[in-house]
């Protein structure tokens, strides 16, 4: 009557129960959407970082081929740039493109270009170690980068960067007793500074002999080696390194083999040969 719906004893109670349940029902759903969504943003950036490591290890690969193809050195610092602006804070792309810097600064010719990217590469080494003081190799290669700087800015310029320089070199080591860049370093100080700054031939061949005994084929260790032996006027040893860096057929980094460490041997040998 009067368009009422007529209600049995009960119905109100069930009417009630059932919007309970829609709502019980809704906040439940609500929840599993949240979890959804959580759910959803971890597994992208587990996604992401899996492809960034991905795209890492192919930046890695090019600029090691890059004695096959020289535009591969460029490529590996175009896909590290991209991994950085996706990721601020990806330490191992941080100090790969540290690294990828010092290169191409080596391969730049102008004194204001090698500067520039010694400079990028100096900053992208910080900016790893702000993220992680314990990476061996954010350390490292802010290290290069600041002694680079050093090398082309002049002497002076170098000697007021030993301290730092020195410095990283030890907190490498520490954290990484093996680490044989950080091994060639130091023996290369050793080997650059005058005796009154702590200049030591000795522990410069100590420092290389350890080296050595880590990777065999390490054939930037051997050059090293034979400058020692040069300036301590050790001709015949010298000759000896410098040919056994030439005759290791499978060098641990084959790019820096072809590019650099055979170039500079076959040179010093020259130098060398009537001495």
């Amino acid at each position: 009557m009067f368009g009422c719906r007529y209600t049995k004893p009960g119905d109100e109670d069930e009417s009630f129960f059932e919007t309970e349940n829609r709502l019980t029902i809704f906040k439940k759903g609500g929840n599993m959407v949240k979890r959804g969504i959580v759910f959803g943003l971890m597994l992208v950036a587990v996604v992401w970082a899996q492809n960034a490591d991905s795209l890492i290890d192919h930046a890695i690969e090019l600029y090691e081929t890059r004695h096959l193809e020289r535009a591969n050195l460029g490529q590996s610092a175009s896909i590290l740039e991209g991994i950085i602006e996706n990721d601020p804070k990806n330490v191992r792309a941080l100090y790969e493109l540290s690294k990828v810097c010092y290169l191409l600064g080596d391969e730049a010719e102008e004194k204001d270009a090698k500067l520039k990217l010694f400079y990028r590469g100096r900053d992208y080494g910080e900016s790893a170690i702000e993220l992680d003081d314990e990476s061996p190799d954010a350390h490292f290669w802010y290290m290069v980068n600041v002694g680079r700087v050093g090398q082309t800015k002049g002497v002076l310029n170098s000697l007021v960067l030993v301290p730092t320089v020195r410095e990283e070199i030890e907190t490498v080591l520490e954290l990484d007793p093996e680490h044989i860049g950080a091994l060639d370093a130091r023996a290369m100080l050793y080997y650059e500074l005058p005796g009154l700054l702590g200049g030591n031939l000795n522990k410069s061949i100590e420092a290389l002999n350890t080296g050595i005994a880590l990777d065999s084929n390490y054939t930037l260790l051997y050059v090293d080696m034979a400058k020692v032996y040069m300036k301590k006027k050790d001709y015949e040893q010298a000759r000896q390194y410098l040919n056994r860096a030439l005759e290791i057929t499978i060098p641990t980094y084959e790019a820096d083999h072809v590019l650099d460490d055979k170039p500079e041997a076959l040179e010093l040998l020259e130098e060398i040969k009537d001495r």
